[in-house]
Protein backbone atom coordinates (compact mmCIF):
# COMPACT_ATOMS: atom_id res chain seq x y z
CA UNK A 1 0.00 0.00 0.00
CA UNK A 2 0.74 3.70 -1.02
CA UNK A 3 0.17 5.51 2.86
CA UNK A 4 0.39 9.00 3.98
CA UNK A 5 1.16 9.93 7.35
CA UNK A 6 -0.13 13.44 8.34
CA UNK A 7 0.80 14.75 11.82
CA UNK A 8 1.01 18.66 10.72
CA UNK A 9 1.95 20.07 14.47
CA UNK A 10 4.40 22.39 15.52
CA UNK A 11 4.87 20.22 18.53
CA UNK A 12 6.68 17.81 16.60
CA UNK A 13 9.80 19.86 15.99
CA UNK A 14 12.97 20.03 18.06
CA UNK A 15 12.10 23.18 19.82
CA UNK A 16 9.37 21.33 21.79
CA UNK A 17 11.56 18.69 22.94
CA UNK A 18 10.59 18.69 26.87
CA UNK A 19 6.84 19.17 26.22
CA UNK A 20 4.85 15.53 26.30
CA UNK A 21 2.84 15.46 23.02
CA UNK A 22 1.76 11.50 23.11
CA UNK A 23 0.96 11.38 19.61
CA UNK A 24 4.72 11.64 18.49
CA UNK A 25 5.87 8.68 19.46
CA UNK A 26 3.10 6.65 18.82
CA UNK A 27 3.30 7.97 15.11
CA UNK A 28 6.91 7.40 14.41
CA UNK A 29 6.14 4.01 15.74
CA UNK A 30 3.31 3.37 13.49
CA UNK A 31 5.38 4.45 10.85
CA UNK A 32 8.11 2.58 10.58
CA UNK A 33 6.27 -0.52 11.88
CA UNK A 34 4.61 0.20 8.21
CA UNK A 35 7.88 0.57 6.40
CA UNK A 36 9.19 -2.70 8.10
CA UNK A 37 6.38 -4.74 6.55
CA UNK A 38 6.78 -3.49 3.11
CA UNK A 39 4.72 -0.48 2.32
CA UNK A 40 5.33 3.05 0.94
CA UNK A 41 4.99 5.79 3.40
CA UNK A 42 4.99 9.12 3.08
CA UNK A 43 5.34 11.37 6.63
CA UNK A 44 4.04 14.97 6.54
CA UNK A 45 5.65 15.90 9.87
CA UNK A 46 8.63 18.40 11.42
CA UNK A 47 11.64 19.33 9.78
CA UNK A 48 14.17 16.29 11.05
CA UNK A 49 11.56 13.73 11.95
CA UNK A 50 13.00 10.82 12.27
CA UNK A 51 11.40 8.63 10.31
CA UNK A 52 12.65 5.35 8.17
CA UNK A 53 9.70 6.79 5.19
CA UNK A 54 10.03 9.41 2.76
CA UNK A 55 9.71 12.75 4.90
CA UNK A 56 7.82 15.83 3.64
CA UNK A 57 8.85 18.78 5.96
CA UNK A 58 6.69 21.82 6.85
CA UNK A 59 8.14 25.26 6.98
CA UNK A 60 11.00 25.11 9.68
CA UNK A 61 10.57 28.76 10.05
CA UNK A 62 7.27 28.16 11.45
CA UNK A 63 8.19 25.99 14.41
CA UNK A 64 11.10 28.26 15.32
CA UNK A 65 9.45 31.68 15.26
CA UNK A 66 5.87 32.56 16.32
CA UNK A 67 5.02 35.52 13.62
CA UNK A 68 3.09 38.62 14.65
CA UNK A 69 0.57 40.23 12.80
CA UNK A 70 -0.64 43.49 12.41
CA UNK A 71 -4.33 42.81 13.01
CA UNK A 72 -2.55 42.53 16.78
CA UNK A 73 -2.28 46.24 17.12
CA UNK A 74 -3.76 46.93 20.34
CA UNK A 75 -3.25 44.01 22.21
CA UNK A 76 -1.01 43.51 25.30
CA UNK A 77 2.28 42.18 24.84
CA UNK A 78 1.34 38.43 25.96
CA UNK A 79 -1.93 38.63 24.49
CA UNK A 80 0.35 39.60 21.17
CA UNK A 81 2.29 36.35 22.03
CA UNK A 82 -0.30 33.87 22.66
CA UNK A 83 -2.20 35.19 19.05
CA UNK A 84 0.83 34.79 17.12
CA UNK A 85 1.56 31.11 18.53
CA UNK A 86 -2.11 30.25 17.50
CA UNK A 87 -2.12 31.83 14.00
CA UNK A 88 1.63 30.52 13.11
CA UNK A 89 0.70 26.98 14.85
CA UNK A 90 -2.57 27.12 12.31
CA UNK A 91 -0.69 28.33 9.27
CA UNK A 92 1.74 25.49 9.84
CA UNK A 93 -0.73 22.69 9.31
CA UNK A 94 -2.76 24.07 6.86
CA UNK A 95 0.54 24.43 4.39
CA UNK A 96 1.40 21.01 5.34
CA UNK A 97 -1.69 19.41 5.07
CA UNK A 98 -2.15 20.67 1.51
CA UNK A 99 1.14 19.24 0.67
CA UNK A 100 -0.14 15.91 1.85
CA UNK A 101 -3.31 15.88 -0.22
CA UNK A 102 -1.42 17.49 -3.01
CA UNK A 103 0.51 14.15 -3.07
CA UNK A 104 -3.19 12.68 -2.90
CA UNK A 105 -4.61 14.44 -6.17
CA UNK A 106 -1.00 13.25 -7.90
CA UNK A 107 -2.15 9.25 -7.41
CA UNK A 108 0.61 9.00 -5.01
CA UNK A 109 -1.36 7.76 -2.75
CA UNK A 110 -3.89 4.80 -1.69
CA UNK A 111 -5.11 6.01 1.75
CA UNK A 112 -4.30 8.89 4.30
CA UNK A 113 -3.88 8.81 7.87
CA UNK A 114 -4.50 12.15 9.85
CA UNK A 115 -3.30 11.08 12.97
CA UNK A 116 -3.41 14.87 14.90
CA UNK A 117 -5.24 17.45 12.75
CA UNK A 118 -8.49 18.68 11.52
CA UNK A 119 -7.55 20.53 8.90
CA UNK A 120 -7.39 17.26 6.26
CA UNK A 121 -11.59 17.05 7.25
CA UNK A 122 -11.73 20.41 4.96
CA UNK A 123 -8.82 19.45 2.71
CA UNK A 124 -9.99 16.10 2.22
CA UNK A 125 -12.99 17.46 0.33
CA UNK A 126 -11.04 18.60 -2.40
CA UNK A 127 -8.92 15.50 -3.16
CA UNK A 128 -10.73 12.09 -4.21
CA UNK A 129 -8.56 10.01 -1.21
CA UNK A 130 -9.93 7.60 1.16
CA UNK A 131 -8.61 9.18 4.48
CA UNK A 132 -8.52 7.82 8.25
CA UNK A 133 -8.48 9.48 11.62
CA UNK A 134 -7.39 8.29 14.69
CA UNK A 135 -8.77 10.30 17.68
CA UNK A 136 -6.61 11.07 20.67
CA UNK A 137 -9.06 12.97 22.93
CA UNK A 138 -12.60 11.96 25.27
CA UNK A 139 -15.75 13.22 23.57
CA UNK A 140 -15.84 17.48 24.03
CA UNK A 141 -18.61 19.52 25.44
CA UNK A 142 -21.82 20.30 23.60
CA UNK A 143 -20.68 23.80 23.85
CA UNK A 144 -17.14 22.96 22.72
CA UNK A 145 -15.97 23.74 18.89
CA UNK A 146 -14.43 20.15 18.67
CA UNK A 147 -17.73 18.59 19.58
CA UNK A 148 -19.78 20.79 16.06
CA UNK A 149 -16.58 19.73 13.98
CA UNK A 150 -17.21 15.87 14.89
CA UNK A 151 -20.59 16.49 14.32
CA UNK A 152 -20.29 18.42 10.53
CA UNK A 153 -17.59 15.67 10.03
CA UNK A 154 -19.12 13.12 11.00
CA UNK A 155 -19.56 10.38 8.21
CA UNK A 156 -15.79 10.11 8.19
CA UNK A 157 -14.07 6.95 8.97
CA UNK A 158 -12.69 7.43 12.41
CA UNK A 159 -10.68 4.94 14.28
CA UNK A 160 -10.90 5.02 18.05
CA UNK A 161 -8.02 3.96 20.89
CA UNK A 162 -10.10 2.37 23.13
CA UNK A 163 -13.50 0.82 23.76
CA UNK A 164 -14.44 3.24 26.48
CA UNK A 165 -13.72 6.14 23.89
CA UNK A 166 -15.97 4.72 21.14
CA UNK A 167 -18.59 4.28 23.95
CA UNK A 168 -18.85 7.61 25.00
CA UNK A 169 -18.29 9.42 21.27
CA UNK A 170 -22.57 7.16 21.61
CA UNK A 171 -22.58 6.72 17.67
CA UNK A 172 -21.47 10.79 17.21
CA UNK A 173 -19.43 9.89 14.27
CA UNK A 174 -18.74 6.87 12.01
CA UNK A 175 -16.45 4.25 13.50
CA UNK A 176 -13.74 1.72 11.51
CA UNK A 177 -12.57 0.09 14.53
CA UNK A 178 -10.87 0.26 17.43
CA UNK A 179 -7.63 0.21 17.47
CA UNK A 180 -5.40 -0.15 20.89
CA UNK A 181 -1.61 1.91 20.95
CA UNK A 182 1.27 -0.12 20.94
CA UNK A 183 4.56 0.36 22.84
CA UNK A 184 8.10 -1.15 21.60
CA UNK A 185 8.60 -3.50 23.86
CA UNK A 186 13.18 -3.38 23.03
CA UNK A 187 13.13 0.42 24.52
CA UNK A 188 10.91 -0.16 27.48
CA UNK A 189 12.58 -3.34 28.96
CA UNK A 190 12.23 -5.21 32.55
CA UNK A 191 13.13 -4.25 35.39
CA UNK A 192 12.83 -5.54 39.12
CA UNK A 193 11.91 -2.08 40.69
CA UNK A 194 14.40 -2.20 43.04
CA UNK A 195 14.84 1.63 43.88
CA UNK A 196 11.67 1.73 45.67
CA UNK A 197 9.77 4.32 44.57
CA UNK A 198 6.51 5.43 43.32
CA UNK A 199 6.31 6.75 39.84
CA UNK A 200 4.00 9.05 38.22
CA UNK A 201 4.07 10.99 34.66
CA UNK A 202 1.84 13.37 33.25
CA UNK A 203 0.73 17.03 32.49
CA UNK A 204 0.66 18.91 35.75
CA UNK A 205 -2.99 19.42 35.25
CA UNK A 206 -5.38 18.28 37.74
CA UNK A 207 -7.40 16.18 35.42
CA UNK A 208 -4.28 13.87 35.57
CA UNK A 209 -4.43 13.25 39.06
CA UNK A 210 -1.51 14.82 40.27
CA UNK A 211 -2.62 16.09 43.60
CA UNK A 212 -4.16 12.64 44.29
CA UNK A 213 -0.84 10.84 43.97
CA UNK A 214 1.17 12.84 46.47
CA UNK A 215 -1.67 12.60 48.64
CA UNK A 216 -1.56 8.82 48.91
CA UNK A 217 2.13 8.14 48.37
CA UNK A 218 2.31 10.65 51.39
CA UNK A 219 -0.43 8.60 53.62
CA UNK A 220 1.20 5.66 52.46
CA UNK A 221 4.38 6.72 53.13
CA UNK A 222 6.38 5.69 50.33
CA UNK A 223 8.84 8.53 47.94
CA UNK A 224 7.09 9.51 45.17
CA UNK A 225 9.31 11.22 42.31
CA UNK A 226 6.98 12.91 39.82
CA UNK A 227 7.18 14.02 35.60
CA UNK A 228 6.11 16.54 34.42
CA UNK A 229 5.67 19.34 31.53
CA UNK A 230 8.31 22.08 32.12
CA UNK A 231 5.44 24.15 30.57
CA UNK A 232 3.09 23.44 33.50
CA UNK A 233 5.40 24.32 36.25
CA UNK A 234 4.81 27.66 35.45
CA UNK A 235 1.25 27.79 36.03
CA UNK A 236 -0.78 28.32 38.94
CA UNK A 237 -1.73 24.81 39.84
CA UNK A 238 1.31 23.56 39.89
CA UNK A 239 2.63 26.99 41.74
CA UNK A 240 -0.05 26.08 44.54
CA UNK A 241 -0.69 22.93 44.35
CA UNK A 242 2.40 20.83 44.09
CA UNK A 243 5.41 22.85 44.55
CA UNK A 244 4.54 23.56 48.11
CA UNK A 245 5.24 19.64 48.66
CA UNK A 246 8.51 19.61 47.05
CA UNK A 247 11.62 17.94 48.59
CA UNK A 248 9.22 17.72 52.15
CA UNK A 249 9.43 14.20 52.97
CA UNK A 250 8.71 12.01 50.00
CA UNK A 251 7.87 13.96 47.01
CA UNK A 252 10.35 14.74 44.40
CA UNK A 253 9.85 16.54 40.62
CA UNK A 254 11.82 15.31 38.77
CA UNK A 255 13.07 16.96 35.02
CA UNK A 256 11.94 15.96 31.65
CA UNK A 257 12.44 12.53 30.60
CA UNK A 258 13.15 11.45 26.98
CA UNK A 259 11.97 7.90 25.98
CA UNK A 260 15.33 6.41 27.19
CA UNK A 261 15.66 7.66 30.39
CA UNK A 262 11.76 7.03 30.80
CA UNK A 263 12.35 3.12 30.69
CA UNK A 264 15.00 3.65 32.84
CA UNK A 265 12.59 5.66 35.75
CA UNK A 266 9.91 3.48 34.94
CA UNK A 267 11.87 -0.42 35.65
CA UNK A 268 13.57 1.08 38.99
CA UNK A 269 10.13 1.90 40.60
CA UNK A 270 8.13 -0.04 42.70
CA UNK A 271 4.60 1.15 41.13
CA UNK A 272 2.89 3.63 38.66
CA UNK A 273 0.22 5.70 39.96
CA UNK A 274 -2.40 7.20 37.75
CA UNK A 275 -5.07 8.60 39.90
CA UNK A 276 -7.01 10.13 36.69
CA UNK A 277 -9.77 11.90 37.23
CA UNK A 278 -11.33 12.35 34.13
CA UNK A 279 -11.91 10.09 31.06
CA UNK A 280 -8.34 8.86 29.68
CA UNK A 281 -8.80 7.77 26.22
CA UNK A 282 -5.95 5.47 26.63
CA UNK A 283 -2.97 6.23 28.48
CA UNK A 284 0.56 4.98 27.12
CA UNK A 285 1.92 5.53 30.29
CA UNK A 286 0.08 2.52 31.82
CA UNK A 287 1.43 -0.13 29.00
CA UNK A 288 5.24 1.50 29.21
CA UNK A 289 5.28 0.97 32.61
CA UNK A 290 3.66 -2.86 32.61
CA UNK A 291 6.53 -3.33 29.81
CA UNK A 292 9.14 -2.72 32.28
CA UNK A 293 7.30 -4.89 34.82
CA UNK A 294 6.11 -2.11 36.72
CA UNK A 295 2.57 -2.54 38.36
CA UNK A 296 -0.10 0.08 37.91
CA UNK A 297 -2.22 1.89 40.74
CA UNK A 298 -5.10 3.97 38.58
CA UNK A 299 -8.57 5.09 39.70
CA UNK A 300 -11.30 3.46 37.64
CA UNK A 301 -12.10 6.47 34.52
CA UNK A 302 -11.59 5.98 31.14
CA UNK A 303 -10.01 2.86 29.25
CA UNK A 304 -8.50 2.18 32.45
CA UNK A 305 -9.95 -1.37 33.38
CA UNK A 306 -9.48 -2.31 29.50
CA UNK A 307 -5.43 -1.99 29.71
CA UNK A 308 -4.93 -3.29 33.62
CA UNK A 309 -5.79 -6.39 34.91
CA UNK A 310 -6.85 -6.08 38.32
CA UNK A 311 -4.58 -8.51 40.40
CA UNK A 312 -2.35 -9.27 38.16
CA UNK A 313 -0.96 -6.33 36.78
CA UNK A 314 -1.98 -3.76 39.08
CA UNK A 315 -4.77 -2.89 41.15
CA UNK A 316 -8.01 -0.41 40.03
CA UNK A 317 -9.65 1.83 42.47
CA UNK A 318 -13.01 3.22 42.57
CA UNK A 319 -12.44 7.07 42.78
CA UNK A 320 -14.69 8.00 45.87
CA UNK A 321 -17.55 6.14 47.63
CA UNK A 322 -20.10 8.12 45.87
CA UNK A 323 -19.23 7.46 42.21
CA UNK A 324 -21.20 5.21 40.67
CA UNK A 325 -19.01 3.20 38.08
CA UNK A 326 -19.49 0.58 36.14
CA UNK A 327 -16.73 -1.50 38.05
CA UNK A 328 -17.56 -0.03 41.41
CA UNK A 329 -17.21 -3.00 44.02
CA UNK A 330 -16.01 -5.54 41.97
CA UNK A 331 -11.94 -4.68 42.20
CA UNK A 332 -9.83 -6.25 44.84
CA UNK A 333 -9.47 -3.05 46.54
CA UNK A 334 -12.55 -2.55 48.33
CA UNK A 335 -11.78 0.75 49.76
CA UNK A 336 -12.27 4.27 47.20
CA UNK A 337 -10.55 7.21 46.74
CA UNK A 338 -7.02 8.02 48.50
CA UNK A 339 -7.83 5.41 50.83
CA UNK A 340 -8.00 2.92 48.34
CA UNK A 341 -4.64 3.90 46.27
CA UNK A 342 -2.68 3.48 50.02
CA UNK A 343 -3.82 0.20 50.42
CA UNK A 344 -2.97 -0.87 46.69
CA UNK A 345 0.66 0.75 47.49
CA UNK A 346 0.95 -1.06 50.21
CA UNK A 347 -0.06 -4.18 48.55
CA UNK A 348 1.75 -3.92 45.17
CA UNK A 349 4.16 -6.49 46.21
CA UNK A 350 2.14 -9.45 45.62
CA UNK A 351 1.94 -7.87 41.82
CA UNK A 352 4.53 -10.69 39.94
CA UNK A 353 6.32 -8.34 37.33
CA UNK A 354 6.77 -10.58 34.98
CA UNK A 355 2.79 -10.97 34.46
CA UNK A 356 3.10 -6.96 34.31
CA UNK A 357 5.62 -7.45 30.92
CA UNK A 358 3.90 -10.69 29.46
CA UNK A 359 0.64 -8.30 30.14
CA UNK A 360 1.92 -6.10 27.18
CA UNK A 361 3.61 -8.22 25.13
CA UNK A 362 0.18 -10.42 24.08
CA UNK A 363 -1.79 -7.26 23.67
CA UNK A 364 -0.40 -3.85 23.28
CA UNK A 365 2.85 -3.88 21.19
CA UNK A 366 4.03 -2.07 17.86
CA UNK A 367 3.34 -5.29 16.08
CA UNK A 368 -0.43 -5.61 17.33
CA UNK A 369 -1.42 -1.30 16.82
CA UNK A 370 0.11 -2.29 12.98
CA UNK A 371 -2.02 -5.27 12.34
CA UNK A 372 -5.05 -3.11 13.04
CA UNK A 373 -4.02 -0.28 11.22
CA UNK A 374 -3.24 -2.56 8.49
CA UNK A 375 -6.40 -4.29 8.59
CA UNK A 376 -8.69 -0.60 8.44
CA UNK A 377 -6.48 0.72 5.49
CA UNK A 378 -6.94 -2.14 3.16
CA UNK A 379 -10.87 -2.24 3.99
CA UNK A 380 -11.24 1.56 2.92
CA UNK A 381 -8.88 0.79 -0.06
CA UNK A 382 -11.38 -2.18 -1.16
CA UNK A 383 -14.16 -0.58 -0.42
Amino acid sequence: MKIGMLLPSVYMGSKYKNKIFAPKQLFLSLVDGLVGRGHTVYVYAAPGTNTKAYLVEGHREFIEQDFISPKFRGLDRLTKLKNAHIATKTEYEIDLSMKAYIHGKEKKLDIMHSYHDFMAHYINRLADLPTVYTIHDPLPRREHLEYWRFKHFRNDNYIFISESQLKNFSGLVKSVGVIYHGVNTKKFSFGDGNQGYIAFIGRYIKEKGVVEAITASKEAGVTLRMVGDDAYRKLAFYQTKIKPHLNKGVIEDETFLGEADRGSFLRNAKALLFPILWEEPFGMVMIESMACGTPVVAYNHGSVSEIIKDGITGFIVDPDEGNNHKGKGSFIIKKTGIEGLVEAVKNIDKIDRSACRKHVEENFTVEKMVDGYERVYSQLINK
